[in-house]
C-alpha cells in the first residue's frame, strides 16, 4: 500500500483530490448500506455523469459543528493530544482516498487514534445508533480512514443534539483485518466496474434525482422501440390506475376543501375538537422567473 498525504488549501482543491479516488465517506453508499446516497449516484460521480452534491444544511450544519465534537472530546479525554487532521489521504494503488476529522495520541498507549465526527439529531441517534453502535455506513468510513493512517483503533464521536442538549457517544471501530480487506475489495471492485463500463442497478425508490442529472436533455428526433421490455406494459398499466385514483383523490380534496371554506366565510381560524382550520389572506411579492431547461415525462395512453 503507497499512501500519499495531502494538505489542501481550499475546498476546491480538496474536492479535486476526492474526485481522484473511492473516498472512506462513500464505501458505505458503494456498499448499499447508506440509505442517504445510492452506488448509482457514487459511480455517476466519479465518472463525470454527474457533478457531485451540493452542500445541503444538514452538511453544512455538521461542518460547522464538528468544532464542537472535537472540544467535547478534549473535555472528556483531558490527557489526549488531540488535533484536527488536517490532511487528504490516498492509497494511490487502489485509488481509495479519505479526509479524518481529527487524530489523538495518548500518552498510556502509543499509537494514532483516529476520530470520525458526527453531529446527530436525537430521533436519528435512537432510530439508527442501536445499543449506542454507529451505523455500518460509519464504521465502513472509520475502518477505511483507520487504514490509511495505519491508526491503532478508530474511534466515532458522535454529539447527539436535541433543542436543548447535546450528549457526546463515542463508538469504538478496532482494527479488524477481515473488515479493512473486504473495505479494499469494495474499491477494487468499484474501480474495476468503472474501467469495464459496469453501472450499478438503479434503485427506483432513490435514484430520480440521479437518473434526471445523467439525462439532463433530450436527442432531437431520437426515437427507441422498447416493445420487447416484458415489464412495461404492466407498469404503464399500474401508473395510469394510480393517476385515475390520483385525479379522484385530488378533486375530492378540492370538494372538502371548498365545503371547509363556504362554513369559514371570512374568519382567518376555525377550531373544533382535534382540529384547527385557518385560512388566511397573505401577500405575495412580486418576483421573476428565471428561464430554464425541463424534460417533462409524459405518457399517453393509447390502449
Amino acid at each position: 500500500m503507497s499512501v500519499e498525504v495531502f494538505y489542501p488549501k481550499s475546498r476546491d482543491e480538496w474536492l479535486a483530490l476526492r474526485q481522484l479516488d473511492l473516498t472512506a465517506s462513500d464505501i458505505g453508499a458503494v456498499a448499499g448500506v447508506d440509505h442517504f446516497k445510492s452506488p448509482l449516484r457514487v459511480y455517476a460521480e466519479k465518472t463525470g455523469m454527474i457533478g457531485g452534491e451540493a452542500e445541503n444544511d444538514a452538511m453544512r450544519r455538521g461542518r460547522w459543528l464538528e468544532a464542537a465534537v472535537i472540544e467535547a472530546m478534549r473535555e472528556t479525554y483531558p490527557t489526549w493530544d488531540l488535533r484536527r487532521a488536517g490532511v487528504y489521504l490516498r492509497d494511490t494503488e487502489i485509488r481509495m482516498g479519505a479526509t479524518p476529522d481529527a487524530v489523538a495520541e495518548d500518552p498510556a498507549e502509543p499509537g494514532i487514534i483516529n476520530i470520525q465526527c458526527k453531529v446527530i439529531a436525537r430521533p436519528v441517534y435512537e432510530r439508527e445508533w442501536e445499543n449506542d453502535k454507529a451505523p455500518l455506513k460509519y464504521a465502513l468510513q472509520t475502518i477505511s480512514e483507520g487504514v490509511l493512517l495505519n491508526s491503532r483503533t478508530n474511534l466515532v464521536a458522535a454529539l447527539v443534539i436535541d433543542t436543548y442538549t447535546a450528549q457526546l457517544v463515542v463508538d469504538e471501530v478496532p482494527r479488524h483485518p477481515d473488515a479493512e480487506n473486504k473495505v479494499r475489495t469494495i474499491v477494487q471492485q468499484f474501480w474495476s466496474n468503472v474501467a469495464a463500463g459496469r453501472q450499478p442497478a438503479v434503485d427506483y425508490a432513490s435514484d430520480a434525482e440521479v437518473i434526471a442529472a445523467m439525462y439532463p436533455a433530450s436527442v432531437p428526433a431520437k426515437i427507441i422501440d422498447l416493445s420487447t421490455d416484458n415489464f412495461l406494459p404492466a407498469l404503464l398499466a399500474e401508473r395510469a390506475d394510480i393517476k385515475v385514483r390520483e385525479k379522484a383523490d385530488k378533486e375530492r380534496v378540492e370538494e372538502i376543501d371548498t365545503e371547509i371554506k363556504s362554513k369559514m366565510g371570512d374568519a382567518e381560524e376555525a377550531t373544533l375538537p382535534g382540529w384547527k382550520l385557518t385560512w388566511k389572506t397573505q401577500q405575495r411579492k412580486q418576483y421573476t422567473v428565471a428561464a430554464s431547461t425541463q424534460r417533462p415525462l409524459r405518457v399517453a395512453d393509447h390502449r
